[in-house]
């Protein structure tokens, strides 16, 4: 009975593996499926369109695809950041799953919108990633992003940033026994510490909750 139950496990993996790849096929000759990066609404296939190839699907999450572009195009803008010792796409890959997961769920409770001014402010920090505007145009070029997709990646960044410090900010805040303990002067790094390890098992459940599909 174990073994049969492991086969039916195995099987179902399987049937699960080829039902991903249908899909990143389906969302790359046919009817692409909303960027990880922006999650617009689904578009109709209009019959006749010449099939072509858009980009590599990386991860599959429910209504939404992740591309090689995706990542790239997060890492060069500074949107996610990898772990040191991680490959740079595969870590890239991670984190931008976790920045969409969490995306997901700020967008559940509507928050306010950024104001245009700091909406510029975050484009601007962006732009200084790079030597020149030249350098920017080319790399968003490559990426198919343009100033329109650049503005909601900002204003996402800003709607993040809001929600994590609402939620967390003050859960995140040391007793005045580990101040005591530790001193003023650690006051900053427990702060971030206990933040890390919150929004880590937040992230972790969101995780746990979500249809994941990594493509190798």
């Amino acid at each position: 009975m174990r073994a049969k139950g492991r086969g039916q496990r195995a099987k179902g993996r399987g049937q699960n593996a080829r039902r991903a790849l249908v899909v990143a096929f389906c969302a790359l000759f046919f009817c692409p499926l909303p960027s990880a990066l922006c999650p617009l609404p689904f578009a109709l296939c209009p019959f006749g369109v010449r099939a072509e190839i858009i980009d590599r699907v990386l991860a599959i999450l429910p209504g939404q695809i992740i591309t090689l572009s995706d990542v790239e195009a997060a890492l060069d803008l500074g949107l996610v950041e990898p772990p040191v010792s991680a490959d740079r796409i595969t870590g890239g890959l991670t984190a931008l799953v976790d920045r969409l997961l969490m995306l997901n769920e700020v967008r559940r409770v509507v928050p306010p919108e950024p104001t245009a001014a700091a909406i510029d402010a975050r484009v601007a920090r962006m732009r200084q990633r790079f030597s020149s505007p030249a350098e920017l145009s080319r790399v968003l070029a490559a990426r198919g992003v343009d100033e329109t997709i650049l503005r909601v990646y900002a204003a996402d960044d800003l709607r993040l940033a809001a929600y994590l410090d609402e939620r967390f900010s003050a859960a995140s805040q040391p007793t005045d026994e580990e101040i005591r303990q530790a001193g003023e002067a650690a006051r900053a790094k427990l702060v971030a510490d206990r933040r890390q390890t919150l929004v880590s098992a937040w992230i972790s459940d969101l995780r746990r909750r979500a249809d994941i599909t990594v493509l190798p």
